[in-house]
């Protein structure tokens, strides 16, 4: 058995939280059949996982086998986290990661819109983009699912739809779908989180 850093600790414990907030279909919680969207058994079968490896954390060191996989996931979070080095870096960094994947589906982006980086729970911070366009509904499934299977983390925070052009078929879509940074990069809402854990 070996005990956990404090580091190691504090990240664990924003593990479950951290992975609610993204959409668990990152971390291979995801049906083929559905289209990207989550699978409503594996995320209450994973939630509770996650949950169980934070009490025990909280009660006792952990195993070799449990370190390494807690290790793990860690890593693999920390690697779809937006890799700019401030707020407004990464809200280019959106809007080029989502112009690409409209690009890719061949949609054109009519607008876009930074939102307001906000705090996503203690320790990350959400970094929204609103985008609308006109596109297929073909394309807006395809979408969708990369999005689902972007190389960073992204969720979809809100959507509309409306009809569009009634002869192509086509649907006018606006969406806000958010990345994440550590809440570190994000000065204002760190110092926030700060005195909120010191209880000022």
């Amino acid at each position: 058995m070996r005990q956990l850093t404090e580091r190691e600790k504090r990240m664990l414990l924003l593990l479950a939280p951290a992975l609610l907030a993204a959409g668990f279909w990152q971390f291979g919680i995801r049906s083929p059949q559905s289209g990207g969207m989550p699978s409503g058994g594996s995320l209450e079968a994973q939630e509770q996982r996650f949950e169980l490896v934070r009490e025990q954390a909280g009660r006792k060191p952990l195993s070799d086998a449990e370190y390494r996989a807690v290790e793990q996931a860690l890593e693999k979070i920390e690697g779809l986290l937006l890799g700019s080095a401030t707020p407004a870096l990464a809200q280019a960094e959106m809007q080029s990661l989502l112009g690409d994947l409209l690009k890719d589906e061949g949609i054109v982006m009519r607008n876009s819109r930074f939102g307001t980086v906000a705090p996503e729970g203690e320790h990350y911070a959400q970094v929204p983009l609103t985008v609308d366009f006109t596109c297929a509904i073909e394309q807006l499934v395809n979408l969708m699912a990369a999005i689902a299977n972007a190389p960073k983390l992204l969720t979809t925070r809100s959507f509309r739809l409306e009809q569009g052009n009634e002869e192509t078929k086509a649907v006018s879509v606006q969406m806000t779908v958010s990345g994440y940074l550590p809440v570190e990069r994000a000065p204002e809402l760190a110092a926030r989180a700060a005195k909120t854990r010191v209880g000022l």
